[in-house]
């Protein structure tokens, strides 16, 4: 069976494609403007301790909406900003950045605008974030918005659609940019006229730094799914590590873990710099939640920058969701 998106100019077709069928999952839901009962989330965060034998606990919810809730991003160590879909009217969704305060436990509707928000990330030396805007014409474009939800500029004008980003400095940021093929791209964000470089094809949704170092994470379709990094300084691109199957989205702890999920089991695995490449130092091992929470499982994740706590992103029983 042929999975086919037509918007725009661009056509996905995963059947004549060289992409591998998660990735282009991952392209399809990226352009779905409808939010259903089965895409319904909700966002929990609990402490993390990798060294314990049950490495997640005290579970907490953050969202509680038949809606969907996810894209999570510690911006600190006392707010996590995410992505939820507001003004949901049959098959149309407003999607809105919306941020969590822990430390007063309060929800704040950031973007509150008319288009949709997605992807909320700091940028580096300066108090505003980046995001995903979609404009009139339903292009995907970076914007930068400060934290009152305010549209400053749109970022890096020549690159669009944009799906993800990832700060490599206060100027220069990595791009996931749909089309055939999905590319990753250099660009710097705040020059208008440039148009990016293409550093690697066919990639994932996860960008993240790793560790404070210049290396940058990411996942790649080499006839399956593997982890790979890009050097910032040097441009050098190396491939680690192959991904457990059917996993899409990981986050990096510091301390070098990266945390991925196949959709029901979240896995981990600690990495560390050697020479000039980045090395496993174990195998993919199994984290056990021992909650009865994320009984669907877990699709994403986030971890706060002192490593404390981790943000789940876990589907809501279709059941609930059919009788709300």
């Amino acid at each position: 069976m042929l999975m086919q998106l037509n918007k725009e100019n661009l056509t996905i077709n995963c059947g004549l494609t060289k992409l591998a069928p998660i990735f282009c999952v991952t392209l399809l839901l990226l352009f779905s403007a409808q939010v259903s009962a089965q895409e319904a989330s909700d966002i929990w965060v609990g402490k993390l301790n990798l060294w314990e034998k049950e490495p997640i606990t005290e579970l907490i919810q953050v969202t509680n909406t038949q809606q969907y809730s996810n894209q999570p991003y510690f911006f600190d160590n006392e707010r996590l900003f995410f992505t939820e879909a507001v003004n949901v009217d049959g098959s149309d969704a407003q999607m809105d950045i919306w941020v969590f305060d822990f430390q007063s436990g309060k929800l704040q509707n950031i973007t509150q605008s008319a288009s949709s928000e997605y992807s909320a990330t700091p940028i580096p030396d300066k108090d505003d974030m980046s995001v995903i805007r979609v404009n009139a014409a339903g292009s995907q474009e970076l914007w930068q918005v400060n934290l009152l939800g305010k549209a400053v500029q749109h970022l890096a004008p020549k690159l669009s659609p944009v799906g993800y980003q990832v700060w490599l400095s206060d100027t220069d940021s990595l791009l996931f940019v749909l089309g055939q093929p999905i590319t990753l791209q250099r660009v710097n964000a705040f020059d208008p006229d440039t148009k990016g470089s293409i550093v690697d094809t066919n990639i994932g949704a996860s960008l993240h730094r790793f560790e404070k170092t210049d290396w940058f994470l990411y996942t790649r379709d080499d006839d399956g799914n593997f982890l790979h990094a890009y050097n910032k300084e040097t441009n050098k691109t190396i491939q680690i590590v192959r991904m457990p199957e059917n996993s899409v989205f990981f986050s990096v702890s510091r301390m070098g873990n990266v945390i991925t999920s196949d959709g029901e089991t979240l896995w981990q695995r600690k990495f560390m710099i050697k020479g000039d490449k980045i090395r496993p130092l174990n195998g993919w091992q199994k984290i056990t939640i021992e909650q009865p929470e994320c009984a669907e499982g877990v699709t994403r994740t986030a971890i706060s920058p002192d490593t404390s706590m981790i943000a789940l992103v876990c589907p809501r029983d279709p059941k609930e969701a059919e009788q709300s």
